[in-house]
């Protein structure tokens, strides 16, 4: 029963949480860096008025947007998960069944993975040899074995919706959102922005 309980509370987080932490941060980064707001607008302008499946690809600019907010933000700021074996970690013993922290926000702002770590840019992206690297790097989902089941899924989610936003209205900043972990990254106070129409 408390499995089930466990298993119930992931779906709910899973479904819920982290994709709306996501759109929050993306949202608040497009409104710091306008003209990167501009080209999402752009290039969502002529897929928000007939969104469909078969016209996902043309999101590149959104995606790569999304990609930058989970490098910078990722919803799930830690991950723990248990050795299957022993194993030996920069000289130091890991016994099998030690519990070991992995954590996406040091990993997305570490300076040996990125160029300018806590600087929004999106058009990292667009270099094929980034994506490669961010293998080892690029962990919002997890990955392996325990990979989220749902990324797919979030990954579509989120691009629709922000184009579909960004193509009807305009966001500006009103403060800067101090980064807080819980179950999700979020604003200490809130994310706050100015909303005004297309």
């Amino acid at each position: 029963a408390e499995e089930m309980v466990d298993q119930v509370a992931i779906f709910f987080l899973a479904g819920h949480e982290t994709s709306a932490a996501l759109l929050a941060w993306a949202l608040w980064c497009l409104a710091a860096a306008p003209d990167w707001g501009d080209r999402v607008a752009d290039e969502a302008a002529g897929f928000a008025d007939q969104p469909s499946f078969a016209r996902l690809s043309e999101l590149t600019v959104t995606r790569d947007v999304l990609r930058e907010t989970l490098r910078l933000y990722p919803p799930v700021p830690m991950l723990v998960r248990e050795a299957s074996r022993a194993e030996r970690f920069r000289n130091r013993r890991v016994p099998k069944g030690a519990q070991i922290v992995v954590s996406p926000w040091h990993l997305g702002r570490h300076e040996d993975r990125w160029s300018e770590p806590d600087v929004f840019d999106p058009s990292r992206w667009e270099d094929a040899a980034v994506r490669k690297g961010a293998r080892d790097a690029w962990l919002p989902f997890s990955a392996g074995p325990r990979v989220c089941p749902g990324a797919g899924f979030a990954m579509i989610e989120a691009s629709v919706l922000l184009a579909v936003l960004m193509s009807r209205f305009r966001f500006e900043t009103i403060d800067r959102p101090v980064p807080v972990a819980h179950l999700t990254v979020r604003s200490r106070d809130g994310i706050r922005l100015r909303v005004s129409p297309a």
